[in-house]
Parts: C-alpha cells; structure tokens; sequence
C-alpha cells in the first residue's frame, strides 16, 4: 500500500504522537509498504519541501499558531499536497490530529475520493487551558473540545484509539464510525541497559549532580500543567524527610518548567529537584538509566508511551491510577499503583527499602512492555487500513448506485453492511482482524460488481 501520514507535530519536536508515527512508518516500511509523512514546516518557508528520505517527509508552509503558542498551522486546505498525494498514488490516508493538517487529511480524501483513518491521540477536553494561556477557558470550555471531537472523528472511514478509556469516551460523546482499540507499539530496543556502559551512565550521573549513593526518582516527558508534575515536587519535602538521599530529576521542556522550578525553591527542596532541560531524542534511553523509579501523576494520558520506555529500561513505575493506564499495570505486580500524591512518599520508602520488591516489579515491566513490540503494532494497524477501504470501497458502490436518488431511501437504508473488523482485542488477537479484513474485500468486490449487473 501507498500510505500518507498527516499530522501537525514531527521531529525535531519530541512528544509521544511524534514517537507513534516514526514507530509506525519504520514497521509499515519493513513489511514491504511506502509511507509518505505530511507534517507542517518548523520554520517560515513558504513552499512544500521534502526534508527526509526514510521515511520520507514533507514539509507544508505553516506560521505560528496565535493561539497555541509554540505549535504551527496552516490553511484547512493545500492544492500542492493533494498534488503529491495524487502523485504518489496513495490508497489511504491517515491523520494525526484534529487540527490544521487533520483539516487538510480531510480536505484532500474528500477531493480524491480516497479512504481516510484517524488516530485519536489526545483528550481535547483536558488540553483547553492552553488556547489563549488559559484566557479563554471562559470561551472554548471542555464541552466545546467534546462537540468538536464529535463533528472531526464522525467523518474519517475509521478511528484508531490506544485504550478502550479513549473509546469509551468517544462513544459518549456520539462518534459513531468503527473504532479500532490498538495500543502504541514501541521500539523497545533502544531503552535497554545493555545498550550503554557503566561509565558513561556515571559520568552523566555526576555531570547532573547526583552522588553514587543517591536514588533517583524520574520524571521525563512535556513539562506541561495537564502532567502534574507539581503534585510529585509537592510531595518532595515529605520525601527527603524520610529519605534525604533521594533525588527527583525531571527531564524535559514545556510551558510548566519555570513554574516548577518556582515551586522547588518555594519548598525548600531546590537541591533536591533537579531539571535536565530537553534532551535529543536519541539520548533519551541514556536519561532513563539515570533513574531507579520512574513516576507519573498525569491522569490526562491516552496512553501514557512514557511508561514503556521506561519498562523497557527495566525501572519500576509508580502511576496514578486511572483507567488508561489500569489496562497495562497491575498494582503490585509490574508496577506501584496511588490514589492520590499523598501516597507517594510510603510507597516510595517501602520500595526503595524492598531490594526484592524493587527487583521483581522490574523484571514483570520487562516482560509486559514485550508484548508490546512495533511489529504488532503495525500488523494491526495494516489490518484496519484494510478494513477502512473495504468500507470505503462498498460506501462509494452505494453512493455509485443511488445517485440522484434521496440518501434517507428504503434501499440505501437496507444496503447490507460489509463486516469490519471486531473492535474486541481479544477477538483481534485471534487472527479475528485479519480474516474479517479479507471477508470484508471480498464482500465489497461482489456487492459492487452486483450492483453494476443490476444497472445495467
């Protein structure tokens, strides 16, 4: 297949969604399709570029976005990308967002008449403090992101989501089209200790300032308000009262950073946190193996890739729970689980005195986040690809069949559905998807081909 990927972030910007593309376009490259990715410039130029070969990138002009600052948009529509996707032959698009270049998916399948699958990478309705630096929360309320999530995700042939939490809440809101439950796969490979030598590890510890005999409690990722990080620095001085040997150490970047750091002084506890900054993507396995337990509070993830990068570091989690993350750990098992941040600093205490506990969450993360490889990833998202032009196909027999007819007539209503893919994992991961995907191409076939006997 010929696959166009469309989204509005990609490197050099490291996020989660930027990982779930490259991960995605490495495994559909290895098994044999060609993928194209559509992203918005990171700078001013004002012509489509192609900026990279494997996978192949390109660059659409864009400008700042006013209202989410530092992120960049561009117009809901781009002749010269349907020119290229024209061009390159595509037989579906995928998008990544549900903003500028989620538009321009939309405008461009419309336009080729091309089948269209979207990622529901992000709750909306948690992310609104960002328009206008929380000016406008007045204005763009959690129940407008909610509606608009309705409207976007009711007109692609198929959503993907990471959790059935994302689902289920879709479903809520009135999205109506297939939705496939399909987790993020990773590359764990490039988070393994053997991949690094204990003297480089040490001299990054040192050049941080953390001592040989400090622990390391870490948290990496975006620097954001919606990854309550503070609730975590909150709890510092109750931390260093039981255990003044360790240490938080936050790496990343992001709107809450300055605010952080605030907190830590204001605390008391500014020699105890310590901010790496943005680190090259390509060093980020080397920061995990600084930590010795890696923690989250942010109940606002869809998935949450963090968390498997660091099980395949092999570090002990410790998350808040919630129903994203309440399908991956079980408490006690391969990770530690908390209510609320009050329950930290004990739970911290109990692991770090606990060689064993510490040990044998390790080893479960390592064994959990095994099922979670890239190629999997990619088969199962090949398989919705097929079931979205399977649909494509018989929808456009119908439209084909019925034109200048009236859409709410008894036959189009009686068109006999083509069967999708099951949205039960379970069902997928007994090869369910994939048979219903080649049911499906071949139901689509024969319907159209009855339909054209029936014309004539």
């Amino acid at each position: 297949m010929n696959i166009a990927i469309i989204t509005d972030t990609y490197f050099p910007d490291i996020n989660g969604v930027t990982s779930s593309i490259y991960t995605l376009a490495c495994a559909l490259r290895k098994k044999g399709h060609r993928v194209y990715i559509f992203a918005t410039s990171d700078n001013n130029s004002p012509i489509v570029r192609r900026v990279h070969k494997k996978p192949p990138v390109f660059r659409i002009p864009s400008v700042p976005m006013l209202l989410v600052r530092p992120y960049r948009t561009t117009m809901p529509y781009s002749l010269r990308l349907v020119q290229i996707v024209r061009r390159l032959k595509i037989d579906i698009i995928h998008t990544q967002t549900e903003f500028s270049m989620g538009l321009v998916g939309l405008t461009s399948s419309m336009q080729l008449h091309l089948p269209i699958v979207h990622t529901y990478h992000t709750m909306l309705e948690d992310y609104t403090h960002y328009i206008l630096n929380g000016h406008a929360k007045k204005v763009i309320t959690p129940k407008m992101a909610q509606k608009y999530s309705k409207v976007f995700c009711n007109v692609p042939t198929g959503l993907i989501v990471p959790t059935e939490k994302v689902k289920n809440s879709l479903r809520s809101y009135g999205v109506k089209k297939p939705i496939y439950v399909i987790p993020t796969g990773i590359d764990i490979s490039p988070f393994k200790r053997s991949n690094f030598k204990e003297e480089e590890l040490l001299e990054l510890r040192r050049s941080l300032g953390i001592k040989d005999s400090d622990k390391v409690l870490l948290s990496l990722g975006r620097v954001a308000k919606e990854k309550s990080i503070d609730k975590i620095v909150s709890q510092m001085p109750a931390i260093t009262e039981k255990m003044p040997w360790v240490k938080l150490l936050v790496v990343g970047d992001g709107p809450a950073l300055e605010g952080l750091k605030k907190q830590a002084n204001e605390l008391g506890v500014s020699n105890s946190v310590i901010f790496a900054g943005s680190v090259p993507y390509s060093d980020i396995g080397r920061y995990y193996q600084m930590g010795d337990v890696f923690i989250s509070c942010s109940t606002s993830e869809t998935q949450g890739l963090t968390y498997y990068e660091a099980m395949a570091a092999g570090l002990p989690v410790m998350a808040r729970k919630d129903d994203a993350v309440n399908e991956l750990f079980v408490d006690g098992r391969n990770a530690c689980l908390f209510e609320a941040e009050n329950d930290i600093p004990d739970i911290l205490y109990a692991l770090f005195t606990d060689e064993n506990k510490m040990r044998m969450l390790s080893d479960n993360a390592e064994e959990t986040v095994e099922t979670y490889s890239a190629e999997t990833f990619a088969n199962r998202v090949e398989d919705a690809y097929k079931n979205a032009i399977a649909r494509h196909v018989r929808e456009k027999a119908i439209r084909r069949a019925h034109v200048g007819k009236i859409h709410s007539s008894r036959k189009l209503k009686k068109a006999k559905m083509v069967p999708v893919a099951s949205e039960n994992l379970e069902e997928e991961e007994k090869g369910g998807l994939k048979a219903n995907a080649k049911k499906a191409y071949r139901a689509a076939a024969r319907y159209a081909h009855l339909l054209r006997l029936r014309k004539k």
